[in-house]
């Protein structure tokens, strides 16, 4: 069975099929671990222009056994990240909202619907959306999603 870092990494890569340059990009690991990346800063395109980073913080796995001791299905509790670049100088947080992340809020339903396609084994139980501002040292918005997975 894939693991779900397996699975988000590559839905990221299908994201970039036919892109000269990639857009989106993927990356694992705790919140101290995404401060020292290197983002693109891109904040004044337009918004499909820019870089889009999906950044899995961490998930924990429950293994549900059998009676045979067995796994039966695991459930994946985690976070992760949906951002684009923007300004520490940006008019108001009404602008931000409009411009990227009402955008970004659509898009991780969208990457959540890939995730459990027809044939998935994924069962997305709980997706809880939490609008982020400036985060990380390259002033990054979006939104922090907080799941709950099945994965059989």
């Amino acid at each position: 069975m894939k693991s779900l870092q397996e699975t988000l990494k590559e839905i990221v890569v299908s994201l970039n099929n036919g892109l000269a340059e990639p857009l989106f990009h993927y990356a694992y690991g705790k919140d101290h671990w995404q401060n020292i990346c290197d983002h693109e800063k891109d904040g004044q395109l337009p918004f499909n222009e820019r870089n889009k980073y999906i950044k899995l913080l961490y998930v924990d796995e429950d293994e549900q056994l059998n009676n045979f001791g067995g796994v039966e299905k695991v459930i994946c509790t985690g976070e992760c990240l949906f951002l684009a670049s923007s300004h520490l100088a940006d008019p108001s947080y009404e602008y931000k909202y409009e411009t990227h992340i009402k955008k970004l809020k659509d898009f991780c339903r969208e990457f959540r619907d890939k995730m459990t396609y027809c044939g998935s084994n994924l069962q997305v139980k709980k997706w809880t959306i939490v609008e982020v501002e400036n985060i990380y040292d390259n002033n990054l918005d979006g939104v922090k999603v907080k799941f709950t997975i099945d994965a059989r």
